[in-house]
């Protein structure tokens, strides 16, 4: 059906904010102007990423709560594609909810990096100039949000987490202005709220939101709630931040098996929902930039890039997951039997797309193909803004 939302994108919210920085600390003090210190490209030396699943690398690895925590991916099958170390020639999985790459590991090849931004957790000294990625699988704008899934790092905790990646930064520049002067050409990018949708709003048994709230009261409560969050962000020293909004979750192999769609292909209540979410998102970009000096907010419409039309991919399969999952879960099946043919497929497991889902909304995004996939412009366009 042409239009048809693609069966692709998102579980664990994503909101990732991805910080791009010109230059690198000459010894512990001073920018060594223009230099690819790490591995970037001219324009973006840095990279800070913000999320959940579909941006987390890592993050939510070995847990404390072992034995509860669910959201996370450091187990057979996930990374079965994922490049192998030069240590090791058979896969091991990084964490990621993928087969391979993942939305950030693409913008940062896009944007000239040698390696891929480590997870937060494993970040040492001077390696955070090049940046981290504080993203986690289950997280939400909501505190609670994701609680069922173990423990899981909010957006909240992540903009704890860059701060104190900043206080880090400070001791080696030495100066609050050089930081500042180095941050400011950052990119931010954030990619969250999927859960709290199909991991808070949709589970009526557990939270009491659905009751509580509209769509819209809902959508307004978590636009508002964001609202000071990327404020906090900007006030930590960002100026060029890419928001992610949801993708079609309702079209997920997940959502289509747990929830009434009357022979519909996707789930038209969270889909509208969805869009009563991203709506504000673009709204509110329109006013951070209105009201913060310097502030260059741009919204990635995700649900627009994941509407395509069918045909348009051959034979590749839009409805079921790659990996065995179980019945109702979201996630792949410890180590589960795996399709062959991945790149035939759009769905990993339950929720989250293969890397060639991934892909497909990274080069959107840093790449816009329609003018209203990127507003008011690209990631590409973003980070050599002045």
């Amino acid at each position: 059906m042409k239009g048809e939302l693609l069966k692709g994108y998102y579980y664990c919210t994503a909101v990732v904010v991805v910080i791009i920085i010109n230059g690198v600390v000459d010894g512990a003090a001073s920018l060594a102007s223009k230099k690819k210190g790490g591995g970037g490209s001219d324009a973006c030396s840095c990279y800070f990423v913000f999320g959940d699943s579909q941006a987390d690398n890592g993050n939510n690895n070995d847990m404390l709560e072992r034995e509860y925590g669910r959201a996370r991916a450091d187990y057979k099958p996930y990374g079965i594609d994922f490049p192998p170390s030069s240590s090791s020639s058979s896969f091991i999985p990084t964490g990621r909810f993928t087969n391979g790459r993942n939305v950030p590991d693409f913008i940062a090849q896009f944007l000239g990096f040698r390696d891929y931004i480590p997870p937060f957790r494993t970040t040492k000294s001077q390696t955070i100039l090049k940046g981290a990625n504080y993203a986690s699988g289950g997280a939400g704008i909501l505190l609670e949000t994701g609680r069922t899934l173990g423990e899981v790092s909010s957006i909240k905790k992540q903009l704890e987490n860059h701060n104190y990646t900043i206080s880090q930064m400070h001791r080696l520049f030495g100066s609050s202005s050089k930081l500042k002067s180095y941050l400011k050409e950052c990119l931010y990018t954030v990619q969250i709220g999927s859960n709290d949708y199909l991991n808070n709003y949709f589970m009526p048994t557990i939270y009491m939101t659905s009751t509580q709230y509209s769509p819209q009261a809902f959508a307004t409560a978590l636009n508002e709630d964001l609202s000071r969050q990327l404020k906090i962000l900007y006030e930590q020293g960002a100026r060029k931040v890419a928001i992610f909004g949801v993708g079609s979750i309702g079209c997920t192999p997940y959502a289509r098996a747990n929830f009434e769609h009357i022979g519909l292909p996707c789930v038209d209540k969270i889909n509208t929902a969805i869009q009563l979410f991203n709506a504000g998102l673009k709204s509110l970009v329109e006013h951070l930039n209105a009201n913060l000096p310097s502030a260059k907010f741009t919204f990635i419409d995700v649900f627009k890039i994941s509407t395509v039309d069918p045909l348009n991919y051959g034979k590749m399969n839009l409805d079921a997951p790659c990996c065995e999952v179980g019945a109702g879960e979201m996630q792949c099946t410890p180590f589960g039997k795996v399709c062959e043919n991945r790149r035939d497929y759009m769905f990993f497991d339950g929720v989250h797309p293969t890397e060639n889902g991934f892909e497909l909304v990274a080069s959107s995004a840093f790449n816009a193909k329609q003018p209203d996939e990127a507003y008011p412009f690209d990631i590409n366009h973003l980070v050599h803004l002045s």
